[in-house]
């Protein structure tokens, strides 16, 4: 009877041991799934930086980081600057968060006028080229690609929007975030995403 007794004791903890891992297992299957549709849905085409680097959009882009997406085009007066220097503003309420958990996605809209060049000369104007945000480009089917599944594509570069979209692509976490928000909001909803839900 002892060893019955030893026997169930000793199942139920190599049961409660179990349970984590099995409920881990299947957490971690949960997101790998989340993830591969995620690839498939904004796809890795591949998108050129302003250092002259090829970026895959899912995979070295967006994979399981929080992501600011905003839409520019180099030639524009106003609001393409105007943002990018909010964006500044946010990039410095994230502190050491940037870069590492936080990144910027600045994607061009004016892919037929638009080089990595161009968007170097653009960030570096705006002093905004620094790791942690990428100014892309790549040929116009690409760009248009890209910035359809984000619904920011826009036939005429001037019509542009300026909404920000913020989001996790591999926790299927993404929100719209109005441009006019103060710096420290938009930075407080980044770490919200960045926590996780």
């Amino acid at each position: 009877m002892r060893s019955l007794e030893r026997y169930l004791a000793s199942a139920a903890v190599c049961i409660a041991l179990a349970w984590p891992l099995s409920a881990h297992s299947a957490d971690a299957s949960a997101d790998a799934a989340k993830a591969e549709r995620a690839r498939a849905y904004f796809s890795d085409a591949v998108l050129v930086d302003q250092d002259g680097k090829r970026q895959r959009f899912y995979s070295d882009l967006l994979g399981d980081r929080v992501v600011l997406i905003n839409v520019v085009f180099t030639r524009c007066p106003s609001a393409c600057p105007l943002m990018t220097q909010r964006l500044k503003q946010v990039r410095a309420e994230l502190g050491d968060r940037f870069g590492r958990d936080i990144r910027f996605l600045s994607l061009s809209v004016d892919p037929a006028y638009d080089t990595p060049a161009a968007m170097k000369a653009f960030a570096a104007k705006q002093g905004a080229d620094e790791p942690g945000w990428r100014f892309l480009v790549a040929d116009p089917d690409t760009m248009k690609q890209v910035l359809g599944k984000l619904g920011q594509w826009s036939d005429n570069a001037e019509d542009h929007s300026t909404l920000l979209i913020a989001g996790n692509a591999a926790r299927a976490h993404w929100t719209k975030l109005r441009p006019d928000a103060s710096p420290q909001r938009i930075a407080a909803d980044l770490e919200r995403l960045r926590a996780g839900p």
